[in-house]
């Protein structure tokens, strides 16, 4: 096989929009909740502020006192900090620290319904800030910190005195605490890549890639902090069916896909790959360190070819095909440019297909010599337009003859049995186009091109 090797330029690493897809954990917005507790003692006393972000799918607008809880702390005394939909599809990040200092945005119809975002709380020490898909919504002055040691972190409800319901009908995926504040650059960041578990200030991190989607995870009430420690309960999910349960994930981004021919080689992170297959890189980008993935696709290109006698058939459909010779260093040959190819010089022979936009060559088969056709050295095949018909003459007259006629994808067509001298194939019914006509006797097999156009 020859491969026509082409070098794919090195990825660079862009920020990547939509790609991989996992986990995540649908809550049916009655009873279902994740909990940490005293989760807030990873953060008190953090002089560099705190974090929160993750990916959200909501699902029906809110109204007070009917609302939809994202993830974060919330004691409503001295440990608050949350992201909440509150009226329609505003969205609310909160910090009360605790000395009682309340600190809100809210930003009015920031949020869209049925569709994934990712969303990011961040407050450095003096600023508290709200981004949506890595872009900043708003953001406001703030101080002081939070000291509580037993607040409980949670995923999908925000206990708020007054209010019916808190719990969100929605799905969340991909939920970070940090112990420090994310500038704009590490926000986009994680929303592109996800975040580095190894990173020292990072506390929680719950990718929700445990389960099966849809499957039955009865017992799975245990969620993994890809941080370590710090696993986080599950209360009230069914964990079966397509809600209450893991489900298919966010698109979060760090996952490429590239598609090559074959032959090509695609170079990552200064690796080069010519193989289908999953690679990853850790790399840093906008100030962080993150994990890109390379999904690898190769386009098939169907080389086979079937050999019957002196007949080569490309199995490929929907292609452009040339044929080579091998023995003359697979030098094009000229006009060889059907699927099939016939003749009666000994050598060796390949294709070379074109399809879905890649190239790739066939292995080389040989045909025997000219000297080798015994009784049908002689033999012709023409088209009697004038009859609808194809002739087969030039064969002794005794030659006990089968004579089949092929379609351009090698299949049978017309079958006939005759002596020499002359047998004809009928072409009533035969559409238009290119054929083959395979001759037999004995041992002994010819095939022809013929086009058949009235």
């Amino acid at each position: 096989m020859i491969q026509r090797y082409a070098i794919v330029p090195a990825l660079l690493f862009p920020l990547l929009l939509g790609a991989q897809t996992q986990n995540a954990l649908d809550l049916d917005g009655v009873n279902d909740e994740v909990n940490v507790n005293n989760a807030s003692a990873l953060v008190a006393n953090s002089t560099n502020g705190f974090s929160l972000t993750c990916w959200v799918y909501p699902t029906q607008s809110a109204n007070w006192p009917n609302m939809e809880a994202f993830a974060g702390f919330r004691d409503n005394a001295t440990c608050d900090f949350y992201l909440l939909q509150t009226y329609g599809t505003t969205l609310e990040g909160r910090f009360r620290n605790s000395n009682g200092g309340i600190f809100t945005i809210d930003s009015l119809g920031v949020l869209t319904l049925n569709s994934w975002q990712h969303l990011a709380l961040t407050y450095d020490g003096s600023l508290l800030a709200m981004y949506r898909n890595g872009t900043l919504v708003k953001s406001v002055a703030a101080s002081g910190s939070i000291t509580s040691q037993n607040g409980m972190f949670r995923i999908g409800n925000m206990p708020i005195p007054g209010s019916t319901q808190i719990f969100l009908d929605g799905q969340v995926d991909e939920t970070t605490l940090w112990k420090r504040g994310l500038t704009a650059a590490e926000v986009q960041c994680v929303m592109n890549y996800g975040a580095d578990p190894s990173d020292a200030d990072l506390k929680l991190y719950y990718k929700m890639d445990q389960g099966t989607a849809g499957g039955s995870n009865a017992g799975a009430t245990t969620l993994v902090n890809a941080a370590g420690g710090n696993n986080a309960t599950l209360v009230g999910f069914a964990l079966s069916g397509a809600t209450s349960n893991y489900v298919d994930g966010c698109p979060v981004a760090g996952t490429l896909v590239e598609t090559i021919c074959p032959g090509e080689t695609y170079t990552f992170n200064g690796q080069a790959y010519t193989a289908a297959g999953t690679y990853t890189a850790n790399y840093p980008v906008g100030g962080c360190d993150s994990l890109a993935t390379l999904d690898l696709r190769v386009t098939p290109v169907n080389i086979n070819v079937v050999q019957s006698g002196n007949n080569l058939v490309a199995q490929a459909t929907g292609a452009q095909y040339q044929w080579l010779d091998c023995a003359n260093g697979y030098a094009e040959i000229t006009g060889a440019t059907a699927p099939s190819y016939s003749l009666a010089v000994a050598g060796s022979y390949a294709v070379e297909v074109t399809q879905n936009g890649c190239v790739d060559t066939s292995a080389c088969y040989s045909n025997v010599g000219i000297g080798e056709l015994g009784l049908l050295r002689d033999l012709q095949v023409t088209v009697d337009a004038a009859n609808d018909q194809v002739v087969v003459s030039g064969a002794p007259a005794a030659a006990d003859l089968n004579v089949v006629l092929l379609d351009a994808g090698g299949r049978m067509v017309i079958t006939v049995k005759g002596r020499g001298g002359r047998v004809t194939l009928p072409l009533a019914g035969v559409p238009d186009g290119l054929y083959l006509v395979s001759t037999s006797s004995g041992a002994v097999q010819r095939t022809f091109r013929v086009v058949v156009q009235r």
